[in-house]
């Protein structure tokens, strides 16, 4: 998987977390999102479809609806 070079940052909900989660673009049209690594074995044994180089983050609903805002062009 090609890396991106260059990131902006679009936005981190109120969370109180550190700036965590959060939500970027790439320079090459993708995004990014920051959030804390889901650990727990349980539900990581739930994951499908997970190859190896990739992992899996946990992020609020405010960032969620921060995406959806974003991506949909009604974020403030």
């Amino acid at each position: 998987m090609r890396q991106p070079e260059r990131l902006t940052h679009l936005g981190t909900p109120n969370t109180g977390m550190d700036g965590s989660p959060s939500f970027y673009a790439t320079d090459d049209g993708r995004y990014i999102v920051q959030g804390y690594k889901l650990t727990g074995p349980a539900a990581r044994a739930q994951l499908v479809n997970f190859p190896d180089g990739e992992d899996a983050v946990i992020i609020t609903r405010d960032l969620a609806d921060l995406i959806v805002a974003t991506h949909s062009g009604s974020a403030q």
